[in-house]
């Protein structure tokens, strides 16, 4: 079974919705971040550079397989729902409304989302 991320726009708000499974794991089912804090969106070929030091509250991995949670860095928090193959998709946010500093999230069309998610950060901003 293949576990990914959903996500859509909801509310002026980039929602991602976790699998059950990583929901359990992060002590929580969606994470929210407003659209109009999101900065560059860009495709990550390799999972472990989204990946920045230090693991924070709710941080939950399997080694080889998977990693769900805050991270924490000098810069604020991450947020990283991620499986060990294939491209990750990133957005850094910046804002006193930004829950995080950084969303990486494997999804099942990496490219694509990235493409749709840039188009609507441009219509959030006006």
């Amino acid at each position: 079974m293949s576990i990914v991320t959903r996500l859509y726009v909801k509310d002026g708000d980039l929602v991602v919705r976790l699998p059950w499974r990583w929901a359990l794991a992060a002590r929580r089912a969606t994470v929210r971040l407003p659209l109009a804090s999101v900065g560059e969106i860009r495709v990550e070929p390799h999972w472990w550079r989204a990946v920045r030091p230090r693991p924070g509250r709710g941080y939950r991995f399997r080694p080889g397989r998977w990693c769900v949670g805050e991270l924490e860095h000098v810069h604020g928090r991450d947020f990283v729902a991620l499986r060990t193959q294939g491209p990750v998709l990133v957005g850094s946010a910046s804002g006193p409304d930004a829950p995080y500093a950084r969303l990486a999230v494997s999804a099942p069309d990496p490219e694509g989302d990235a493409a749709w998610l840039r188009q609507a950060t441009r219509v959030a901003r006006g």
